[in-house]
């Protein structure tokens, strides 16, 4: 970058530095006017005071001024885009409503309180159908962990599980219902 380009941008960028300060003297030297005239005291402008006409800018660089608000705000830039939000969700609130309903089922399948109603056959795998008593149905492939094991493996009518109770490690075997 050549230097005149970076000078003319720091003057730039120098300038706007100044026309905010000096937005913000004047809005604060207003508002120490508008306090002491509420006191009734005798008061100045703002235009009046050593610093606002120290830090006043020529009327030269108009559009550098940003504007001061009634309420003492000082507005850069006005705002030119407005989001119409009428009739569309809020995309802050999250997608999924209401609260999550507690199951009373087991985490892990108890193979003394369940029974084998079916196997299904797949050409890679087999699947296992149990139930308990409370009509909750599980479904249980080779390697799935049941409660204090897992299983071996699923014939053609029967589970075969190995579980573990009390460090003794034995083998459950459970039938389809109705064979």
């Amino acid at each position: 970058m050549r230097p005149s380009m970076i000078s003319t941008r720091a003057t730039i960028s120098l300038a706007v530095c100044l026309a905010v300060l000096t937005a913000v003297a004047v809005a604060s030297a207003e508002e120490k006017a508008k306090e002491e005239t509420s006191k009734d005291a005798p008061a100045t402008t703002a235009k009046d005071t050593p610093e606002a006409t120290a830090t006043a800018k020529p009327d030269s660089v108009p559009a550098l001024t940003p504007a001061v608000t009634p309420s003492g705000k000082v507005v850069l830039r006005e705002n030119l885009y407005y989001y119409d939000a009428f009739n569309r969700r809020d995309p802050f609130r999250s997608l999924v409503d209401g609260a999550f309903n507690q199951s009373d089922r087991m985490d892990m399948v108890n193979l003394s309180a369940v029974q084998l109603v079916g196997i299904v056959r797949g050409e890679v795998d087999r699947f296992a159908l149990l139930e308990d008593a409370m009509g909750y149905s599980y479904i249980l492939r080779v390697g799935d962990r049941v409660h204090n094991g897992s299983v071996v493996s699923i014939g053609e009518d029967e589970l075969v599980a190995r579980v573990t109770n009390f460090g003794q490690t034995t083998t459950v075997r459970l039938r389809l219902v109705g064979r």
